[in-house]
Parts: structure tokens; sequence; C-alpha cells
């Protein structure tokens, strides 16, 4: 037997995606300030193609998924401040360096882009 989950376009796997696309975005003003232009680009043409994909995959939901979706991205959000805190104390607080804004904010972003896939997947096994 499989469930509506396993069969279709859940909004689990949509908040995953929608969070790749923020870390990527979030990453950009690291690269640009950094004078890295081809990775600049690079990331463009990413968030270009993930942007493209959710909006595919987020046809593809049934209704039901749809309306978990907003649950999802207001975990989505916590967990990126929840990222970002840890990031800002650790660079602010505890690190011997400092970092400039647009690594804490890629970093941070990339911990909450983690917390919540870890925390998605936990639920989805219980």
């Amino acid at each position: 037997m499989t469930n509506e989950t396993t069969t279709s376009p859940s909004a689990a796997r949509l908040s995953v995606m929608v969070g790749l696309l923020l870390v990527t975005l979030c990453s950009w003003p690291r690269y640009q300030l950094g004078g890295y232009d081809t990775h600049s680009g690079l990331l463009a043409m990413v968030a270009v193609g993930l942007a493209v994909v959710i909006v595919a995959y987020w046809r593809r939901m049934t209704a039901s998924q749809r309306r978990l979706l907003p649950i999802r991205l207001k975990w989505l959000a916590m967990s990126f401040v929840i990222g970002g805190v840890v990031m800002t104390t650790w660079y602010y607080g505890l690190a011997s360096s400092r970092a400039e804004w647009a690594t804490v904010l890629s970093h941070g972003a990339t911990v909450g882009l983690l917390l919540h896939a870890i925390s998605t997947g936990w639920r989805s096994r219980r």
C-alpha cells in the first residue's frame, strides 16, 4: 500500500526545494562581493532553474498537499532564523575571527536548510 506522500508531490519536498532556492539566493551576495563573477552567474542560473522546477512541482501537487505547504514554509522560515542565530553566535561570539555579513548569511541559510530537511525527514518517519 502506498500513501499520497509517496505517489504524488508533497509539501515537505517542495519546502526543501524552496529552501534550496533561498540558500542559493543567500549565497549570491557572498560571491558577488568577493568578485567571483563566474560563480555569481552560475548561482543565478541555478536559481532560475530551481524556480522553474518549484513552479512545475507545485502545479502537480494535490489540494491536500497544497494546504500543508504554509505550515511547512513557516517551519522553513523558523529554521532559517535559527540557522542565522547559530551562525551569528558562532562568528561574532565564539570564533576567533570575524566574518563578513555575506558569509554569515550564506552559512546561516545553509544551517537552516539542513535543520529543516533533517527535521522534515524525521517527521515523515514517525
